[in-house]
């Protein structure tokens, strides 16, 4: 074991013991790093890397070519000079839906339209970019960050519909691209080492990037503290109580040690959340990428990696119908997706 590993033997939640759940575990998708573990907790069932690295050594385990930093340019795409039916009526929905009533037009006829086809489940995500969530209402002036942005290519895009914006996230490549391509304050280092002012922020998004963080409780407090009264705080982050898991076990892709310091079910995500200070608005699980993330399960499955392998041109036949299996689950079982997603507010 590397000197540099820390031993986390209480559970990150509740501090009870834990007990081993997956011991001598690699890195399968970066580097060929060993000597991690997983332990999870009797009493809430929260799971934590055990032994983990430190907080000096993590940086090391997200190379300046990580996948999350490699992000589309979306520069000269912007909502007020689109041309075509389809932004038309992403501007029409947005507007009567979501709030942005700066890109949508005062004629009575627009409001109807926007609001009838804002009626259409369909219509209605695809207006919000298949984001969900993470296209939350609009508050005007409204400040937003977002918590692990990588090369911000989410943010240029919030911009655009008129948020003003800002991120933070650990690799100074990633903050960098962000400032040269789109001109976004982007801070490098952990959420509290950024020290922004109380109340700053009327929403903080983090996709996939509490499962990041050695104290997600403490960095949750800090979004708190940040986050204007009756802000909103969206998260996604791996289901560990989803069908992917259950079916994948300690092949299953988004373990990611040792990048991937906790992992939650829904039942602990939500007490992660409300221990923190927030209130839970909604809750549910997604099935996000699910034919990729069983693909890139199968080879962790097959050959014990998946290290170069995470731009696979095409997801097999077996992948393939593991997704569809997940999406067909949901109706009767909530739970099934491989990704959780949480909205909450600040009391």
């Amino acid at each position: 074991m590397s000197a540099l590993r820390e031993m986390i033997e209480r559970c990150l939640l509740c501090g009870q013991a834990g007990a081993v759940l997956y011991s001598v575990l690699s890195d399968r998708l970066e580097t060929d790093a060993t000597g991690f573990g997983l332990q999870r907790c009797a009493a809430c069932h929260c799971v934590w890397l055990s032994p983990r690295p430190t907080r000096e050594e993590l940086p090391s385990f997200y190379p300046s070519d990580y996948y999350a930093y490699d992000a589309p340019e979306v520069a000269g795409q912007r909502m007020g000079v689109v041309r075509g039916a389809r932004d038309t009526l992403r501007r029409l929905i947005l507007s009567e839906v979501l709030g942005y009533t700066h890109l949508g037009s005062r004629s009575r006829w627009a409001s109807f339209a926007g609001k009838l086809l804002g009626g259409m489940p369909f219509l209605r995500r695809r207006a919000a970019f298949g984001w969900g969530e993470f296209c939350p209402p609009y508050v005007p002036h409204g400040r937003l960050l977002d918590v692990g942005c990588g090369a911000a290519s989410y943010l240029a895009r919030m911009r655009e519909l008129g948020w003003e914006v800002q991120g933070v996230d650990l690799s100074r490549d990633a903050a960098r691209v962000a400032r040269e391509r789109y001109g976004i304050p982007v801070e490098v280092g952990m959420l509290a080492e950024a020290r922004f002012s109380d109340n700053r922020f009327d929403v903080i998004t983090m996709s996939h990037v509490i499962e990041h963080v050695p104290d997600p409780l403490a960095y949750l407090a800090e979004c708190r503290r940040i986050l204007a009264p009756g802000g909103r705080l969206i998260v996604r982050t791996p289901n560990l109580g989803g069908f992917a898991s259950w079916l994948f076990g300690k092949n299953w892709m988004a373990l990611d040690p040792p990048r991937h310091l906790v992992l939650f079910t829904p039942a602990t995500l939500r007490a992660c959340v409300e221990r923190s200070g927030f209130r839970v608005l909604r809750e549910r699980s997604d099935p996000a990428m699910a034919s990729f993330n069983a693909q890139m399960s199968l080879f962790i499955g097959r050959q014990g990696h998946a290290r170069g392998l995470m731009y696979v041109a095409n997801t097999g036949l077996l992948a393939r119908a593991i997704g569809l299996i997940e999406r067909a689950l949901l109706p009767v079982w909530r739970w099934a997706g491989n990704e959780l997603r949480l909205v909450a507010v600040k009391p």
